[in-house]
C-alpha cells in the first residue's frame, strides 16, 4: 500500500520518494530477507521550528496530495484510528493518574459520538499520510525563501478523512511548544493556502476541533504505548 501510495502520488507531482521498478515493473524487492525497494534522494532538510511560510507551504501540499489520492485505488483503513485507540487504551489504563483516565474515558466517549454523527460519516474521505509532523517534510534554499522539497514517511498511511490529516499537521506545525496553544498566523497560513487548492467542506470545517482532538488522541495513546508497554 505504501509503496504504491508513493508511487501514484509521485506520478502526479507530489513531491515524494518515488519508487524505482526494475525491468520487469517490480519496486518491491527483498535483501536479506527483509522487505527493500529504490527511490530517488530529495534534496532539502526538516524545518523542526516552523514559520508561517513554512506552514503555507505545507497546507499548498497537503491539499495537493489529499487531491492527487482521490483516485488511489488501494485501500488500508488508517491502522492508528479509532478502533486501535479503543484497543489499546485498556492496556495503558493500569498506568495512568486518575486524572488522566478520566481525561481517557471522556475522550474516547467523545470520538465514538462523532465518529457515528451522520456528519462525520459524510466527510471527504481517502488514502492520507496520517503522520505529516515537520521531521517528515523537507525545505531548500536561502532561509526565508524556502521551498518544499519532499515528504517522507508514508508508513502510517491509510484511509481516513482529509479533514483527519489536516488536523494531523495543525497539531504539530502550528501549536506553540511552550504553551500548547494554536498559533494563529501558523494555522491560517496553512488552512488558507489549503483552501486555496482545496476547499473544506463545511461539516470539514464545522467538525475540525473534534478532528484535532482525534489527532491528539491518537499520539497522546501511541507515546504513552511507546512509554509503558513498548
Amino acid at each position: 500500500f505504501y509503496l504504491a501510495f508513493m508511487k501514484h502520488l509521485a506520478q502526479r507531482g507530489v513531491p515524494v520518494p518515488d519508487p524505482a521498478p526494475d525491468a520487469q515493473g517490480v519496486y518491491l524487492h527483498t535483501m536479506r530477507n527483509k522487505p527493500a525497494t529504490v527511490v530517488n534522494r530529495l534534496s532539502g532538510a526538516s524545518a523542526l521550528t516552523p514559520d508561517a511560510a513554512h506552514c503555507a507551504c505545507v497546507g499548498d501540499m497537503l491539499a495537493r496530495m489529499h487531491l492527487a489520492g482521490t483516485d488511489f485505488p488501494l485501500h488500508q483503513p488508517n491502522l492508528r484510528g479509532l478502533p486501535w485507540c479503543l484497543g489499546l487504551a485498556p492496556q495503558l489504563m493500569p498506568h495512568l493518574t486518575p486524572s488522566q483516565r478520566a481525561l481517557l474515558t471522556d475522550e474516547l466517549q467523545f470520538q465514538q459520538a462523532m465518529a457515528a454523527s451522520p456528519a462525520y460519516q459524510g466527510l471527504p474521505r481517502g488514502a492520507v499520510h496520517a503522520d505529516l509532523f515537520c521531521d517528515n517534510v523537507l525545505f531548500d534554499g536561502l532561509a526565508g525563501h524556502e521551498k518544499l522539497t519532499g515528504c517522507l514517511d508514508f508508513y502510517f498511511a491509510g484511509v481516513d478523512t482529509f479533514a483527519y490529516d489536516l488536523a494531523v499537521c495543525l497539531n504539530d506545525w502550528c501549536v506553540d511548544a511552550d504553551t500548547g496553544r494554536l498559533d494563529e498566523a501558523r494555522a491560517d497560513a496553512l488552512l488558507t493556502h489549503y483552501e486555496a487548492v482545496r476547499p473544506l467542506h463545511a461539516a470539514e470545517a464545522r467538525l475540525l476541533p473534534g478532528l484535532l482532538r482525534a489527532a491528539a488522541l491518537r499520539f497522546w495513546l501511541s507515546r504513552l504505548a511507546d512509554w509503558h508497554a513498548p
